[in-house]
């Protein structure tokens, strides 16, 4: 049957002689090592089509390489917003600034970052910028507008529309840039969740005292109504934000202390739907979905680090005393197993390193299950 594809014969001794190009030109591989790893097989042959797309990779990786040594792409533009919020205290500053005035350079900074989203982009460019965006946006409450006044937007778009401008005519190039793709329109465009969190001043964000239910119990209550995977997302990571400000934890009231057993209990119950409790090590179904497991590891470390702060605080006979001791005890549990180490290394690493000489590792035998690809 007649094919458009050339392909290119085996030949030992022309292979051999490419090889021995790559070995005195590159020592430790370069390019030739990319074309070899497509062509140079014990199969009778291989397509062109291979050829191109390795070459391909390797172009658009050298490009991105180039552009951020230049100051260029979307994690060079985050970098620099995350810069000018800056850290604790100077961050709820800068916060209660941008509620009054948009500052010209935040602006700019925020449509560079919308511009690398867009389809003119590589997807490899544009699935940078999706995560960049949810990550800003949940960080820095009140920022999200700023993006949706960009000229790309036309500040109260639809989840459609956003989608509509960064999809490609050829479809998804793959299940996790749609997943970050969604996820990133879904944190421009959702009103419920966005509400809690702007509708109250951002000194108030981390504030348990005050009348009625605070911002981190209306979020807990939403995740619980919420059906849509990217949504819970979203509250997942506003929450991580949230507990990463030092002013939740300056205090060990009654009321806070609550509130984060509510948060640990939380936790637990999205590592058990993760199948962090599982005792195996490998992909435990055949196709795993796309998730964001970093905003999970966020909400996490920034939980481990907030009650580390407690336990020193605290005599140690008091600690089995608090309202969160017990459910904190599984958070940590959880985190000290082999899949946590994989699913959530960062919390899993904290868990492990940090609370050592507060709360021991409990050893016990157990099989555990290692699935191998292929098998």
């Amino acid at each position: 049957m007649a094919s458009s594809l050339a392909v290119i014969p085996w030949n030992a001794e022309s292979n051999k002689a490419v090889a021995k190009i790559d070995e005195n030109s590159h020592p430790e591989g370069g390019r030739w090592a990319l074309l070899l790893k497509a062509i140079w097989s014990p199969t009778p042959g291989r397509t062109m089509d291979q050829v191109y797309t390795t070459l391909g990779k390797a172009v658009e990786a050298q490009a991105n390489r180039a552009a951020y040594a230049l100051g260029l792409g979307p994690q060079v533009v985050a970098q620099k917003i995350k810069v000018y919020f800056g850290n604790r205290e100077e961050t709820i500053q800068q916060l209660e600034l941008l509620a009054t005035a948009v500052p010209p350079k935040l602006e700019k900074r925020c449509l560079k970052l919308m511009k690398y989203a867009l389809l003119t982009e590589s997807a490899n460019v544009q699935h940078q910028a999706f995560k960049n965006i949810v990550h800003l946006v949940t960080s820095f409450p009140g920022l999200r507008l700023v993006f949706l006044h960009t000229k790309f937007l036309n500040a109260s778009p639809s989840l459609d529309t956003v989608c509509q401008l960064w999809n490609h005519s050829s479809g998804s190039p793959d299940e996790d840039w749609e997943f970050w793709k969604i996820l990133a329109a879904t944190c421009l465009t959702e009103p419920d969740i966005s509400t809690i969190v702007e509708g109250s001043p951002v000194s108030n964000l981390s504030n348990c005292q005050q009348e009625g239910l605070s911002v981190v119990e209306q979020l807990m209550i939403q995740h619980d109504c919420l059906d849509s995977q990217y949504s819970s997302a979203l509250v997942l990571r506003y929450l991580g934000a949230i507990l990463g400000f030092p002013a939740f934890w300056q205090d060990i009231g009654k009321i806070r202390c609550y509130v984060v057993n509510k948060l640990c209990s939380k936790l637990v119950k999205v590592f058990k739907d993760l199948g962090v409790d599982i005792l195996a090590l490998g992909p435990i179904e055949e196709s795993e979905l796309p998730f964001d497991y970093e905003g999970v590891d966020l909400l996490a470390i920034n939980i481990l680090t907030g009650v580390l702060c407690w336990f020193n605080k605290l005599n140690q006979n008091d600690w089995a005393k608090q309202p969160w001791y017990g459910s904190f005890k599984e958070v940590l549990q959880l985190l000290r197993s082999p899949r946590a180490g994989e699913l959530l290394p960062h919390s899993s690493a904290h868990a492990i390193s940090s609370f050592e000489g507060k709360l021991p590792t409990i050893l016990e035998d157990a099989e555990l299950e290692l699935v191998v690809d292929g098998q």
